[in-house]
């Protein structure tokens, strides 16, 4: 699974670097609202992932979990942003990455 994270990482500040199994609250700690926020998911396990904001928007949604892929996206960060969900299988690795 590590070896998709060999992608160049995005500008900014790296805020989250957590790995882990099944369904994840994880804490953002944002300097400032109104940041542009780099979301870079790896997963490997059954089903699908879905990385939610703090309002439970959808930030990040993957088909199905495949440990040769990163995936990634970006955003504006808000106020409610300092804490993101991870949506995943019980049995499914991850590693979630938060630059901003």
């Amino acid at each position: 699974m590590l070896d998709s994270l060999k992608v160049p990482a995005p500008s900014g500040k790296l805020l989250v670097a957590r790995s882990g199994r099944g369904a994840e609250r994880v804490a953002v700690p944002l300097a400032k609202t109104g940041s542009q926020i780099t979301v870079r998911l790896v997963c490997l396990g059954p089903g699908a992932a879905k990385v939610t904001d703090g309002s439970g928007g959808s930030v990040l949604e993957v088909a199905g979990c495949n440990a040769t892929a990163a995936y990634t996206t970006g955003f504006t960060g808000v106020r409610d942003d300092r804490v993101m969900r991870l949506a995943v299988r019980p049995t499914v690795q991850w590693r979630l990455l938060v630059w901003g």
